[in-house]
């Protein structure tokens, strides 16, 4: 998982830290604990099992939705490759390669300053690409048939891409499951402290177990949302526009 850190998470796995040992330290515990000695190992067992099960689902979901982006990406260039290809071997398809190559910049363009939770706002501009695509003049000779044929195809892909990708977007974990994940949290801090001794040593060991909880819902937190993706992920888009280089050959 690359997940990239800024000031934002940097910032906040810090107040997360810090505020969990001071949190430890001036938290007053029972005068005597023995009778819940360590007995915050089941709830910590409990509660790891499920999140880690989370954060595994989270990231695939992650996962499989950046390599779809990275397809739609790359059958966006190729959509422009093969019409290129087709408008230099057939002059009489330059002014529909034009036009093709103006909606390919227009639909990668709406994704400047816009990050992917905004994706189904980019739906008209490739409604216009993908018609224009079923509006080329009549073929001549079998090199238009299989480019055009190729052309249709990889704009398929990038339908059920898009398609794909909202649905991605759209399967974030559920409302009952993050409640169920704040309730187990509460209740293995809760154990944390009953059982924690009262002694620097143990207000330590409290202070990191209660750390490492709050940072691993952290973690399915951000693998969740990826709010500190969506936004660099939506800029490749504008960064592909560049790749699409509308020069004739020499």
């Amino acid at each position: 998982m690359n997940i990239p850190v800024n000031k934002q998470t940097l910032s906040r796995l810090l107040i997360v830290t810090i505020g969990s040992f001071c949190f430890a330290y001036t938290l007053p515990l029972p005068e005597n604990s023995s009778f819940l000695d360590r007995g915050d190992l089941v709830a910590a067992l409990l509660f790891a099992s499920v999140a880690i099960f989370l954060t595994w689902v989270a990231a695939a979901r992650r996962q499989e939705l950046f390599t779809t982006v990275y397809l739609e990406l790359n059958k966006l260039r190729r959509m422009y490759h093969i019409s290129r290809n087709l408008a230099e071997s057939s002059p009489r398809l330059r002014l529909w390669f034009t036009d093709l190559h103006g909606h390919l910049v227009a639909y990668m363009s709406e994704f400047a300053n816009r990050d992917l939770n905004n994706y189904k706002q980019t739906n008209e501009a490739f409604r216009k690409l993908s018609y224009h695509v079923y509006t080329m003049p009549e073929l001549q000779g079998a090199k238009e048939q299989v480019l055009y044929s190729d052309l249709l195809g990889t704009t398929a892909v990038v339908a059920e891409s898009r398609q794909k990708i909202k649905e991605l977007l759209n399967a974030r974990l559920s409302s009952y499951s993050w409640l169920m994940v704040m309730m187990m949290l509460t209740g293995f801090v809760l154990t944390v402290i009953l059982s924690a001794q009262d002694s620097v040593m143990g207000r330590l060991v409290a202070g990191v177990d209660i750390s490492i909880g709050l940072m691993l819902v952290d973690l399915l937190w951000e693998l969740d949302t990826m709010n500190t993706e969506v936004m660099v992920w939506a800029k490749r888009y504008v960064d592909n526009i560049a790749k699409l280089e509308f020069r004739s050959k020499k």
